[in-house]
């Protein structure tokens, strides 16, 4: 019964890891961080898919992961809400687990490696893959 407890307790803290995430890059707590991203932690954006000319992005270390994230977020307005995830799928090993998330909208993926740390649950590699926004819709008639 204890590692049920454990395992639902750990599901939870990661589930808020990738919350945590959304929150402070929707509302540029770039502090917040440091909660979401292990010291170590490399993280890769994958915008190409996006048709917008992007490259894709790889950092290593959690202050060039929060140094690139605040040089682009002021890209996308006003801070507000943008990033809401779903459908989390969590695999708890040990001190280190995997989740993947959708991010609402079906555009986007998240895939994350996990490390338990003193001071809980980090990401500590970082994939968040775009896909290519569907066709437009033909009108109604």
């Amino acid at each position: 019964m204890a590692d049920q407890v454990q395992r639902l307790a750990d599901h939870a803290e990661i589930t808020d890891v990738m919350s945590r995430y959304c929150f402070a890059v929707d509302f540029r707590d770039f502090e917040a961080l440091r909660t979401v991203f292990d010291a170590d932690a490399d993280a890769t954006y994958v915008l190409s898919p996006l048709g917008l000319g992007l490259d894709d992005v790889n950092l290593s270390g959690v202050d060039a992961i929060i140094a690139w994230l605040a040089s682009v977020l002021g890209n996308l307005g006003d801070p507000a809400p943008r990033h809401a995830l779903t459908n989390h799928l969590i695999e708890i090993d040990g001190d280190r687990a995997r989740s993947r998330s959708y991010l609402a909208g079906g555009n986007g993926l998240y895939t994350v490696e996990h490390v338990r740390t003193p001071d809980g649950w980090r990401a500590a590699q970082f994939e968040m893959r775009n896909f290519p926004p569907p066709p437009p819709r033909p009108a109604a008639r």
